[in-house]
């Protein structure tokens, strides 16, 4: 089967990471991917797409537990439209090292990896590579949100409601060709927004690796009196982390989920999650894109947002 057959299985996997306060009320801004690793609402995207979150503006007086993000899951329902649904976030999980890596090691001490969890359960999970199988050359898919909410509002108004689908190779295997390589170079352009997106192994419909950079080209324009004017420019390379290694921790984060500020381990009670079957039965649908920028949205004064000091 092609794998643009089987794509149409995985692509509900695959969800946005929203500010809940955005730039035009029209859509909300996207910051970032991610995609569903477990049923009961665990998403993985990368630890600096968490960090960013920290930056969102809030509404004044919102409840101390209400996160500035919600994660957002499209589902298309046949000869009705696309099904948007905004995920309430119950927490997120960032990776730390209690200890320096021993021996040789060419990776980072902590990969780019961040876990938030939403308070849905049923959801459609995208299974993981435990074992590491590529080889320079095989081909692979990606699908994300490249420049976030921009893509979806290319002509002035938002004129799609789906990730983006690429295709790539892998360039390189980090640091060299091993069972256990710490990442990927892929040939694939990517820019903000595709942070957090899953790679398809197309031999085995997959997650193979979780995208979590591209790597750019510095450069300098020359100005009169020596002035230089820095700039950069995408380049066909990006970074990826192998599907074992994020396999590793979600399990790990299953058994041993800390409180860094208690050191206690905590235990997620989804019992009292709604199912996402039950939510797309009451939830409206979306049936066209909208052109006037401020259709079905609700404006958000200034004085009424909280902006991180």
């Amino acid at each position: 089967m092609p794998f643009s057959e089987e794509y149409k299985k995985l692509k509900p996997g695959v969800v946005a990471i929203v500010s809940r306060i955005s730039q035009r009320p029209d859509f909300p801004d996207i910051i970032g991917t991610g995609f569903i690793a477990h049923e009961d609402g665990i998403i993985v995207t990368n630890n600096h797409v968490i960090e960013l979150i920290k930056q969102l503006p809030r509404k004044k007086g919102a409840p101390g537990d209400e996160w500035p993000i919600s994660v957002m899951y499209l589902h298309s329902i046949p000869g009705k439209g696309m099904a948007e649904l905004f995920m309430d976030v119950e927490a997120v999980a960032t990776l730390g090292r209690e200890k320096p890596v021993e021996g040789i090691h060419y990776g980072p001490d902590v990969p780019d990896i961040g876990l938030i969890y939403v308070k849905v359960k049923g959801l459609p999970s995208l299974e993981l590579e435990k074992i590491f199988d590529l080889q320079e050359g095989d081909e692979v898919y990606m699908s994300g949100y490249p420049l976030g909410t921009a893509t979806l509002r290319a002509p002035g108004w938002i004129h799609q409601i789906n990730p983006v689908l690429q295709r790539g190779i892998v360039s390189a295997i980090q640091p060299f060709p091993c069972a256990k390589p710490h990442g990927l170079l892929i040939d694939a352009v990517v820019q903000g927004g595709a942070s957090g997106s899953p790679i398809f192994n197309p031999k085995t419909n997959k997650v193979t690796a979780l995208l979590y950079a591209g790597i750019i080209d510095n450069k300098n324009i020359s100005l009169p009196n020596d002035i230089r004017l820095p700039y950069y420019t995408d380049t066909s390379l990006t970074l990826a982390i192998p599907a074992y290694i994020v396999s590793e921790i979600l399990e790990f984060s299953m058994r041993n989920l800390k409180d860094r500020e208690t050191g206690l381990i905590i235990t997620r009670d989804v019992n009292n999650h709604p199912t996402l079957e039950h939510i797309l039965n009451t939830y409206p649908v979306i049936t066209k894109t909208p052109k006037k920028s401020t259709e079905g949205s609700e404006i958000v004064a200034a004085s009424e947002i909280d902006f991180p000091k």
